[in-house]
């Protein structure tokens, strides 16, 4: 009997460790089974471009030619739709009567510089009055006046090209009679076009004269124009809480028009040390933005304040610090708190 309880005493000395031993594979078995695996990305410091949008419509410097003086229409030096040169003469009018005016103009103003030459000698010698030097001088002086006054009016008489652009249809023919301030063709300079948009109130102490813009339209698809800000409104615009701005942008090869729609880009620097993620690893919640963080091998969902996007990744204002693991591929398969593996 004694023999009996020594054999079954000696036995479950050493089940014991026999079922512990089995006990701790199993458990580490399971823990091991219900690990998922997932793919995970650190979060990374990188230089953002710090940029906002508008659009607009291309716009051109556009001036109508028009005449100070009235009279009919002698000669038209431009083929409509051509391109010309500041002071390229494009249209002269009859000016037979302002020339004989200024030939008469300059013949009384040399008639004058030869008499006060003369009263000059003269007083010198001292055979006439001070007095008739003085109105000598009076009259040169009104002469001179009249021959320049004479010689405006007769430039006027011929209209020229105020910058270099490219000539509209001609509104006029030869022999046509125009009035004062009628006008003849429009001018318009197609190689400075200008851009103007607005963009929200809270960006203008970020604005500076300079800053690079870049367009695109649909007419170049995958061609990117670019310019520079010419010009910041000093007001804001009370109606929408926008501030007026413009960029010039040039077009030497004529390939953009006035009056197209443009996207607009408008860089305002670069943020140094943005906090960036891969843009699949947020997971959309009701109140925002969550995204699943590794700690010790196991995933818990942390809610993020997402700032600007680039092409694939986004950038975490809040929420998130350097280094930090986020799950990329497999968020859909955890719950906040399971155990997960780390593929790579």
């Amino acid at each position: 009997m004694k023999k009996k309880k020594i054999y079954l005493v000696a036995l479950i000395m050493l089940t014991i460790p026999v079922w512990y031993a089995v006990k701790h594979y199993f458990h580490s078995t399971t823990a091991e089974m219900d690990a998922v695996w997932v793919q995970a990305s650190k979060v990374r410091e990188e230089k953002l471009p710090v940029e906002m949008h508008a659009i607009g419509t291309l716009i051109a410097r556009s001036i109508e030619i028009t005449s100070e003086m009235a009279g009919h229409v002698e000669k038209i030096y431009f083929q409509d739709g051509a391109a010309v040169s500041k002071d390229t003469p494009l249209i002269q009018l009859d000016d037979a009567i302002y020339k004989a005016k200024y030939e008469s103009a300059k013949a009384k103003l040399a008639f004058s510089e030869t008499n006060f030459r003369r009263m000059i000698f003269l007083g010198k010698k001292g055979a006439i009055a001070k007095q008739a030097i003085d109105q000598a001088e009076s009259d040169l002086k009104e002469r001179r006046a009249e021959a320049r006054e004479n010689e405006v009016m007769l430039n006027k008489m011929l209209l020229t090209a105020a910058f270099d652009g490219r000539v509209g249809k001609s509104k006029v023919n030869p022999g046509d009679y125009v009035t004062v301030g009628q006008s003849m063709v429009t001018l318009t300079d197609t190689k400075h076009l200008r851009i103007d948009y607005n963009v929200p109130e809270r960006y203008m102490p970020l604005l500076k004269l300079g800053q690079a813009v870049s367009i695109t339209t649909a007419a170049y698809p995958g061609k990117t124009f670019y310019g520079k800000v010419a010009f910041i409104s000093p007001t804001i615009n009370a109606d929408n809480r926008s501030v007026s701005l413009y960029a010039e942008i040039p077009n030497e090869d004529n390939k953009l028009a006035p009056g197209m729609f443009v996207n607009v880009t408008h860089s305002l620097g670069t943020e140094e040390r943005a906090l960036m993620i891969p843009a699949r690893s947020l997971v959309p919640v009701m109140d925002g933005e969550q995204v699943y963080k590794v700690v010790d091998n196991k995933a818990y969902a942390v809610t993020v304040v997402i700032g600007r996007r680039t092409e694939k990744n986004v950038q975490v204002l809040q929420g998130l610090s350097v280094g930090d693991r986020v799950i990329t591929d497999g968020q859909l398969k955890i719950k906040n708190g399971v155990p997960v593996k780390v593929k790579g």
